[in-house]
């Protein structure tokens, strides 16, 4: 009897395992398709499309609308329901556009004029050190575009892998083969690997402004958590930081900005990493009340989502 229990168990692991695959394999399906029929139009169609979709977005996904929000009244109180509203959807066209401009970056950092990077002598006069160099960046713009700074030298940045493997392999080629960054995935094994690069000379990719692990700091005023694994890597291997960020145009050029960030030493680790970590903040915080429209509000920043009624 138990072993026929266990046939039936391992069968049923079977059949999910081949249920899984089989949707894996129709959405990546949809997904060749949708990116065959999309390249089809010029690029200022594509965008145009993307925003659209963007505003769906915005539309159908209840939770990620009451969030984006929601922490517009907390960032921008002193702003009316419209204007947060109208912040937000312009929000989502931008993640819209920047996300599915990675199904054509190769065409796109290759169309003149398309990119300005502002300040670009202190990005190479950083890595002319030899020291590497840890670059920090956030969700704003066409955010895989930060690395552009560095084109033509060895870059890494962590990624989180997709659900659906096949689709992982697309996003993580089209970074590699069309940008130059070297993927490293998200694993427990990321801090060795990014010890390792930054050894050899390596720019680091890394997202800074989201709820992660790390350091209790203030954000427009409310408290939360800030990640620190870039900070701590300065600090402990004494490498040069930057900073930047992406800016996506209404016509749909970029602009790339960067500077040097002068890390607090005093040689107490875990003080100067919290005060670096909240310095960092503040300057995000800075760029995102320029620009509010640039970045990603429908993430989850200060844990708001479980009050929020439904």
């Amino acid at each position: 009897m138990k072993k026929r229990e266990l046939e039936k168990g391992m069968n049923g692991k079977s059949m999910k395992k081949f249920l899984k695959s089989l949707r894996y394999g129709l959405e990546y399906g949809a997904f060749v398709v949708f990116k065959f029929i999309i390249l089809l139009f010029p690029q200022k169609t594509r965008f145009r499309f993307a925003e659209s979709l963007g505003g769906l977005a915005y539309h159908l996904i209840g939770v990620r609308r009451r969030i984006a929000l929601a922490n517009l009244k907390l960032a921008f109180p002193e702003l009316g329901d419209a204007e947060r509203e109208k912040i937000a959807k312009d929000s989502y066209g931008v993640m819209a556009r920047g996300f599915l401009c990675s199904l054509w970056f190769r065409e796109y950092v290759n169309t003149p004029g398309n990119i300005r990077i502002h300040n670009g002598e202190t990005a190479e006069a950083v890595y002319g050190r030899g020291k590497g160099v840890v670059g920090i960046t956030m969700h704003t713009g066409i955010l895989e575009l930060a690395c552009y700074i560095y084109k033509g030298k060895k870059l890494a940045a962590v990624a989180k892998n997709q659900r659906n493997p096949w689709i992982n392999r697309f996003i993580t080629r089209s970074r590699e083969e069309d940008l130059g960054i070297t993927v490293i995935p998200k694993t427990k094994h990321t801090t060795k690997d990014l010890i390792r690069h930054l050894r050899e000379n390596y720019i680091l990719g890394l997202l800074s402004d989201h709820r992660d692990k790390g350091a209790q700091v203030t954000f427009f005023g409310a408290e939360t958590i800030a990640p620190t694994g870039a900070v701590s890597l300065a600090l402990k291997f004494d490498a040069p930081v930057v900073f930047v960020y992406t800016l996506l145009r209404e016509d749909n050029t970029c602009d790339i900005a960067v500077e040097e960030v002068r890390l607090i030493r005093t040689g107490h680790f875990k003080e100067d990493v919290k005060e670096n970590t909240q310095m960092l903040i503040h300057k995000m915080e800075a760029v995102i009340e320029a620009h509010p429209e640039q970045w990603m509000w429908f993430h989850d920043r200060w844990k708001l989502g479980k009050t929020l009624s439904k």
